[in-house]
């Protein structure tokens, strides 16, 4: 099954990028990918790219990994990261913002450089040790922007 990730700014500033992904209420099988697809990319930048989760606190787990892919160009070549996205504090206890047993949490992920004239492309897929996991509600990714790097 394959999910679509519309390509919208949120409230954010100018220089900042915001979408998710729900994830199915049934749950997230390893079969289902997110597909977050950026606009076109007017300049070459640098960005600082964070994961978002939201999740609700009938996630079993204190942490849940991923599989992060993305191209940097118009290309058919992906580079995947995986990273593991801490969703409790030491002792155990969610620790995203969030009210009334729903949370997210802004996870740092890495700095990346967008090519003008692309359609950055974000491909995302749990790497947990289950088929499917119950209590992520939805990913996302945040952009922030930094100097462009054609100055």
């Amino acid at each position: 099954m394959l999910l679509t990730g519309m390509s919208a700014a949120s409230c954010l500033p100018a220089d900042n990028y915001h979408s998710f992904c729900s994830v199915p209420s049934t749950g997230w099988s390893k079969n289902d990918t997110l597909y977050l697809q950026l606009q076109e990319q007017r300049e070459e930048s640098q960005c600082q790219a964070y994961i978002e989760i939201r999740h609700t606190q009938e996630y079993p787990y204190q942490s849940v990994w991923l599989l992060v892919s993305h191209n940097e160009a118009d290309s058919l070549t992906f580079r995947t990261d995986t990273i593991e996205c801490r969703l409790t504090d030491n002792t155990g206890k969610f620790d995203g913002n969030g009210l009334s047993g729903s949370y997210q949490k802004s996870i740092p992920f890495k700095a990346i450089r967008l090519q003008k004239n692309t359609h950055p492309l974000f491909k995302i897929t749990h790497f947990m040790k289950e088929k499917e996991i119950q209590g992520i509600t939805d990913i996302g990714i945040r952009l922030s922007y930094g100097q462009n790097l054609s100055e």
